[in-house]
């Protein structure tokens, strides 16, 4: 069973009443189809699809965002369920389906006494909540989808059992957790109902001669559009990043790198969520021998323009830990350039010391960044909550066992591509060496995610938790090397190729882009 993190957006009102819509949703779809267009406008009316809500909604019913929009087994179980309380029970069966660790966790505390919604979103969002973690909005919407669907009831300002959620106690209960980590996975993609019974996919080493050769055939081709691929939905579709202008040719100095290289057939990437490795290796090919061109790019601030030392690590792990994560903050939170700057008001007045010490800071001669101050004292509350974080990082024997204890001390809310940069600075200063670490030092913001969706490395360009910014990592230094560079050359890219949402540099595009897919 999977872990989802995000839950239908329901209609607004009376949560019973929103799930009588959907379940209105449901029986209208006809058991032959109705046309994509057809589907968003209505539940559009119903209020149920955003750009950015709807693929969970198409996610949790199972359906395949294809033209025409079939039924999903799961949509015609509820449209033929037999009553709405039949067709209730459907739905609480995949809401429990999706993630039964919230389930759980819900249920055994409300068994002994009612909770109020903000009792439980606090309690999900603590170190308490073995599952994934999920972001308030998406534990409002499962609480109200419980509500509506009758899993629990209003008692006073708090939420109690409802008849419905006391059925599925006994199940909560008996769910092993140990035996359910071990056996998670994520669920099997998605194809259309039309679509023949799957084969199990060959291997990559099966698969990566075929491809190649199909590179090979490709220039004798004729110019032919390619036969429409099953289009896959693994993920939510992003939102349009803000328009900006998108010439055919690229508006900057940068030599373009299109048109180097034949195209590479769209029948090749236009599937899944991620692309077929033999197709990554290629357009990482590609880039490199674009990036090859390219001048020195100039690198952000790192640890050294804060004047942090690996000899502070020895003098006082902690305190040198503290400043790293306060150096991260201002890199990444304030107006870009200005971070120095403000770390060099802080830092003469004995700021950064007095705050990690718990003192108030002595009168200062000059103004403060204010802004700066109030990440600064955030972290010191969160180093105080964890004295020894520095030594917990010394005894992990692993990247992935770094960034876990990061995340789970200064994430939650408060730092997030940061826990990059710091790995990044550590590994830089020779404090921490792991094996892989360098997968888990790219600092990926949402315009590199964008490309890296875009060229198929990513199957989504969000980064809600420090499970997907550790993967989109991991893909930037698979799109471009472990470089210093890396991510300025995916920036310098995007900016040179024209790279957009609805890009109209789609039909002289020689790469393997979702874009071109569309």
């Amino acid at each position: 069973m999977p872990q989802f993190t995000e839950f239908p957006l329901l209609q607004k009102g009376e949560y019973k009443a929103a799930v009588d819509s959907l379940i209105i949703q449901c029986r209208k779809l006809p058991v032959g189809g109705e046309s994509q267009r057809d589907v968003r406008a209505r539940l559009k009316v119903a209020g149920m699809w955003t750009r950015e809500r709807g693929p969970a909604l198409f996610r949790f019913l199972r359906l395949v965002d294809t033209d025409p929009i079939v039924p999903s087994p799961l949509v015609r179980a509820v449209a033929t369920a037999d009553g709405d309380d039949a067709a209730r029970k459907v739905l609480a069966d995949r809401l429990w389906e999706v993630n039964p660790i919230i389930f759980k966790c819900v249920l055994e505390r409300m068994k002994e006494r009612v909770h109020s919604p903000n009792e439980l979103l606090k309690y999900i969002d603590s170190f308490a909540y073995p599952g994934a973690r999920l972001t308030g909005p998406a534990v409002s919407s499962w609480i109200q989808f419980g509500q509506g669907l009758g899993l629990f009831k209003p008692v006073g300002v708090r939420l109690g059992l409802d008849s419905l959620g006391e059925k599925y106690v006994d199940k909560a209960t008996a769910l092993d957790l140990d035996e359910f980590f071990d056996e998670d996975k994520d669920e099997a993609p998605l194809l259309p109902p039309e679509a023949p019974a799957a084969v199990a996919p060959p291997s990559v080493a099966q698969t990566a001669p075929v491809v190649a050769s199909t590179l090979a055939l490709a220039e004798d081709e004729p110019d032919e559009p390619a036969a429409p691929p099953v289009r896959v939905v693994l993920a939510p579709a992003p939102a349009p990043a803000p328009r900006r202008p998108s010439p055919v040719r690229a508006a900057s100095d940068l030599a373009s790198p299109l048109g180097r290289a034949r195209p590479v057939p769209v029948s090749r990437f236009a599937t899944v969520g991620t692309f077929e490795t033999a197709v990554l290796d290629d357009t990482r090919g590609r880039l490199a021998a674009w990036a090859a061109e390219l001048p020195p790019s100039p690198r952000g601030p790192g640890a050294a323009d804060f004047s942090i030392e690996a000899a502070h690590w020895n003098d006082d792990t902690n305190r040198c830990l503290f400043r790293l994560a306060a150096a991260a903050a201002l890199v990444f939170r304030l107006p870009a350039g200005t971070a120095v700057a403000a770390w060099d008001q802080l830092e003469p007045d004995g700021v950064l010391d007095a705050l990690f010490d718990g003192q108030a800071p002595a009168q200062s001669a000059h103004p403060l960044d204010a802004q700066a101050l109030l990440w600064i004292s955030l972290l010191a509350r969160r180093f105080a909550e964890h004295p020894e974080l520095a030594d917990d990082l010394d005894r992990e024997t692993t990247a992935t066992g770094l960034f876990e204890r990061l995340d789970a001390a200064l994430g939650r809310g408060l730092l997030d591509i940061e826990l990059l940069w710091i790995l990044r600075e550590l590994e830089a200063l020779g404090i921490v060496k792991r094996p892989g670490l360098s997968h888990l030092t790219a600092t990926p913001d949402r315009e590199v995610r964008d490309t890296l969706f875009r060229l198929g490395f990513l199957a989504t360009p969000y980064a809600p938790d420090g499970q997907a910014l550790s993967a989109a990592s991991a893909a930037v230094r698979r799109a471009a090397g472990e470089g210093a560079d890396a991510e300025a050359h995916l920036r310098a890219f995007s900016e040179a190729a024209g790279c957009a949402y609805d890009c109209p540099n789609r039909r002289r595009c020689d790469y393997a882009c979702r874009e071109r897919g569309a």
